[in-house]
């Protein structure tokens, strides 16, 4: 298993990250301090991937589209298309808190053992489910992860055969890749290159082309090629961003690596998401 995590202060708001990656699981455990996330203006990526996600909120408050919030601890398992590739007519929603934390879990459909989608409501987890995602909370690491996990399987919830899929060692050539990765996104480069990465791991761009490759499809990443995921990644740190109290569509602009307000417009264009001033009416946060 590999991990990062990132940091970043927006004015009166945080972000912090932790990125697990497994061969048949990814993790993100996230505390937003002061910002929203509304699914409906999440940029979709190019490709499908054949992946669900469980998503549990921690702490803070989620609310389904045209549902009251609720406080956490609850859980939903969510589609493809109400996560990653927000379709016309898919069911949305908000998270937000001071802080939100979230603990999202992107899984094989076939390692799931309960129904997919927000129409099914909040799961009915156990007390050994909370504990090991609130231990997971307090120590972000590897080892309070697979414990999650374990537990999410003796709960019915996942196979219990996945956790078994955990390496106990990665190969050189994705340690080479992922030392080169991990500061990148302990920084939250947005606008990373490959020739970037080849430098910070010494490679050349044909040998760094080989062995991402073999990385990115060991670990299902980037689904459109990496300059799509580079894409996505910013536009949703661009739209997270703007929902900051005291944000300006141009701070966010220089924050996330578009070149000015209008290279960020011409990005919300293309992604087919509206205005970065519409997006951000939408989704300020507000203490009420």
């Amino acid at each position: 298993m590999l991990s990062a995590t990132s940091t970043r202060q927006f004015g009166p708001s945080t972000l912090t990250s932790t990125i697990f990656l497994e061969r048949r699981f990814r993790a993100h455990l996230v505390s937003r301090d002061r910002l929203l996330y509304d699914s409906a203006y999440a940029p979709p990526a190019k490709k499908a991937m054949p992946f669900v996600h469980l998503y549990a909120s921690l702490r803070g408050a989620f609310a389904v589209s045209g549902a009251a919030p609720g406080e956490g601890p609850q859980a939903y398992i969510l589609a493809e298309t109400e996560f990653d590739r927000v379709q016309a007519g898919s069911r949305t929603f908000r998270s937000f808190g001071a802080p939100a934390v979230i603990v999202e879990l992107r899984v094989g459909a076939a390692d799931l053992r309960a129904p997919i989608g927000l129409q099914h409501g909040p799961l009915a987890l156990p007390d050994a489910v909370w504990r090991a995602y609130g231990e997971l909370e307090a120590a972000a690491d590897e080892v309070h992860l697979r414990a999650l996990i374990v537990a999410l399987g003796e709960a019915g919830i996942l196979s219990r055969d996945l956790v078994g899929s955990v390496a106990v060692a990665e190969p050189d050539r994705f340690l080479r890749v992922w030392t080169a990765m991990k500061p990148l996104y302990e920084d939250l480069a947005t606008s990373a290159s490959l020739k970037q990465i080849a430098t910070l791991a010494g490679l050349s761009l044909r040998q760094l082309g080989r062995d991402l490759g073999d990385f990115t499809k060991t670990f299902g990443l980037f689904g459109g090629g990496f300059r799509d995921a580079m894409r996505v990644l910013r536009l949703r740190a661009a739209v997270l961003l703007l929902s900051s109290p005291d944000a300006s569509p141009s701070d966010v602009a220089r924050a996330v690596g578009y070149g000015s307000l209008d290279a960020m417009g011409r990005a919300f264009r293309d992604a087919q998401l509206p205005a970065p001033s519409v997006v951000q009416s939408a989704v300020r946060y507000r203490a009420d």
